[in-house]
Order: C-alpha cells, then structure tokens, then sequence
C-alpha cells in the first residue's frame, strides 16, 4: 500500500507543479479589501495551533476583523495516524494545501505557520512561490528555528529525492522567498535578517508566543507542603531534555522530598531516576489544572542551535499561572527570567541544575512572591494583550 501511495504522490507533485505554474500566470495577484488568514499545519488541539493561530483569531474578531484559521488535518488522531502511511499523508496535505491557497485570495493577510508544506520537503518550494505570485500580502510565522531541527542543510542522496527535487535546505530558502515575517524571538529575527538580505528590520516584527491567562486562577500554593513537585510539559519529540536532570535529582533526592510529574503525549521513563516519576496526559482541556499541580516547572534545553531557536513557550505557561519556573540561560529564557525574582536560571552549559534547584527547593517560603512576580512578568510582556496593538498594526499594514 505503500508502494502505490509513494507513485502516486510521485505524480501529485509534478501534476500540482504544472498547475500552480500554469494557474500562477492566468490568475491576477489579488486579494480582498479585508480579513486575515492562517494556513496552520497542525490540529486544533497542539498548542502552536492554539497559541499562534486561533488565539489571535479571537483577538482579531474582538477588533471587528474578519478571520479564519484552516489546517490540514484538525483531529489530533487523524494526524497523528497520518505518520503510519507518510507518502499518504503528504499527498492529501499537497492537495488540501492548495485549495486553501486558492482560498486564500478571499482574504487580504495571509499568515503562514511555519511552513507550506510541512514534512513535505518535494518540488523545491513550489507552493510557497504559488502563493506568494497570486496574493500581495502574505506573511510567515514561526518560533522554532526549524532548519536547525532539520538539520539543514542536508545532503538528498536518494534518486526519488533527486526526481522529486528535494531541498535540503528547504526552510532557510524559504526565507529568502518571503518579503514579511513574524517570529518569537530577536535571535530568530536575526536569523530572518541574516538570510534574506533584500528586507529591511521593519519587515520582521518580533512576537512571543503569548499566554492568556489572566482569567484563570493563580497557582495556589501550600507552604506547609512537605513534598515539592518539579513539573515539565511538553512533545514528546522533547522529553529527551528530562535526561540531563536525572543525575541532579538523584543526588538532591537524598536530601529532599520531591517527585516529577511530566506532562506529555507518552510516558517518559528513565531506568536511572531514583525519584519517583509519574506521567499525566496532556490535554487542551486539562493543561492549566496540571500546571498549577506544580511548584516548580522545568525548562531544560541545549546551548545549540535548536535550543537557541526556541521561544520559551513552556516558561511562560509556567510563569503564566503563577508557577515557579526554572529555565536553562539560553537566548529568550535570560530575557523571560529576572533570576531570584521571578525564576531562577541555570547556567547556559546547564552545569548547575544541582545547585540552582537546590536553592528553589529550599525557599518554599517564597514561591508565593516569585510566583507573583512571574505572573505579573508574563502579564506585562507576554500575553495577548500586551502584544496586540503592536502585532496587528503590522499584519494590517
């Protein structure tokens, strides 16, 4: 079955490359006179769906702006299916793809997530330049360097991928193509400006990830609690961060009592932990109640390019609802994070986990006031309406 999903989308790409090359000269490059659109590419229920596309939808809806949000596949279990059968699942994004490309033209900003085509590395970027010939005003969104996560660039070797023209350095070519730009951070900005030198800084405009938790209740905590709760949340593409923490909390383990509740999509297990681990399922409707069962939440990334390209996202969910947070010193992280009083930060080579949980395991008697702090941090810089005049204004304009 396979085999015949692989030939056909073999024949889709090239087919939908001649009929966007074909449609790309007979349709004019318009749009409407209002309204904004997000081409999202996960399901309804991932965060980056919630977060970056529908949240904003609302905040654009509140405004008087007509908005809609389109993804591929909007059923978390039909997406997550799709990766048993990938050529199956490229072919049906390629196709849905480009009917909302065509719908698009109803519309007069168009948002792009990420990328186009996600996991779809064939055709050289085909429908980006589609898109971008038959509407004038479309912008790319992302807070992930995500060819550092590709590991691009990268060698195609394979004579399907050569057939195909597969680029290996699809998302920084990418960045070369568009002309507007909404990322998470000044590290990515800078990344923007530094492969597309035919655009100006007032074409990057820099958004974080914003949390809207202002009306949901703080993180209550007991100082009289005699066991802590070191919380993380998170993909499970990212749970393999946890195991740089398993030999500090072995050894502070020995002197306090505590236990790590991972939030995620699968359990995670670590045959050397000797601290009690426990796993709670992540879900839209449940993640504010399980956040605020921490007192501590995690964040431990990688000094290396992913880790410099992430956003923070985590930490501020954390900080959102009134959570201590504890982050690694890592690009956006040390801007989000006044140490001591609103979090604490850990060393960019993450050398002093031990000592820096350490020193929040035995102020207790402060998580109130650092949680506090954090709120009102996350409040003030990083939450939707902290950043709305600011991201509107430059989608509109």
């Amino acid at each position: 079955m396979k085999l015949f999903w692989t030939i056909l989308l073999f024949f889709a790409v090239y087919f939908y490359r001649l009929l966007t090359a074909f449609l790309s000269v007979v349709l004019h490059r318009k749009s409407t006179t209002d309204g904004i659109l997000f081409l999202e590419n996960f399901p309804v229920e991932n965060a980056g769906y919630q977060y970056r596309a529908y949240k904003w939808k609302l905040e654009f809806e509140k405004n008087g702006q007509r908005c809609d949000v389109v993804t591929i596949f909007e059923d978390k279990e039909d997406f997550d299916r799709q990766f048993a059968n990938m050529p199956r699942m490229l072919f049906r994004a390629m196709r849905r793809r480009f009917r909302q490309c065509l719908y698009a033209r109803r519309f007069a900003a168009v948002i792009v997530r990420r990328e186009l085509l996600q996991f779809n590395d064939y055709g050289n970027l085909f429908m980006e330049k589609f898109l971008l010939r038959i509407h004038p005003n479309v912008i790319l969104d992302f807070d992930d360097d995500i060819s550092a996560a590709k590991r691009e660039p990268r060698e195609i070797s394979s004579l399907y991928g050569k057939l195909l023209q597969e680029n290996g350095n699809k998302f920084n070519d990418s960045l070369r193509l568009y002309t507007r730009f909404v990322v998470g951070s000044d590290y990515l900005k800078k990344k923007v400006l530094s492969e597309n030198k035919n655009i100006g800084s007032n074409n990057v405009t820099v958004v974080p990830t914003c949390v809207d938790y202002a009306e949901f209740p703080q993180k209550k905590y007991d100082q009289t609690k005699t066991e802590i709760v070191l919380g993380w949340i998170g993909g499970n593409h990212n749970l393999h961060y946890l195991d740089m923490l398993v030999g500090p909390l072995n050894m502070l383990a020995k002197e306090f009592r505590f236990r790590l509740m991972v939030v995620a999509g699968r359990d995670y297990v670590n045959d050397n932990a000797e601290f009690v681990i426990e796993t709670r399922r992540w879900s839209l409707e449940t993640e504010k109640d399980l956040i605020r069962g921490f007192d501590i939440g995690l964040m431990p990334i990688e000094d290396n390019a992913v880790g410099r390209g992430k956003c923070g996202f985590k930490l501020l969910q954390y900080m959102g609802l009134g959570v201590v947070g504890v982050a690694t010193d890592v690009t956006i992280n040390g801007e989000i994070i006044d140490n001591g009083k609103n979090g604490f930060l850990v060393n960019s080579d993450n050398s002093n986990w031990c000592d820096v949980l350490k020193k929040a395991l035995s102020l207790q008697d402060k998580y109130v006031e650092i949680g506090d702090n954090a709120r009102k941090t996350v409040s003030r810089k990083y939450s939707f309406v902290a950043n709305a005049e600011r991201y509107m204004e430059f989608i509109l304009s």
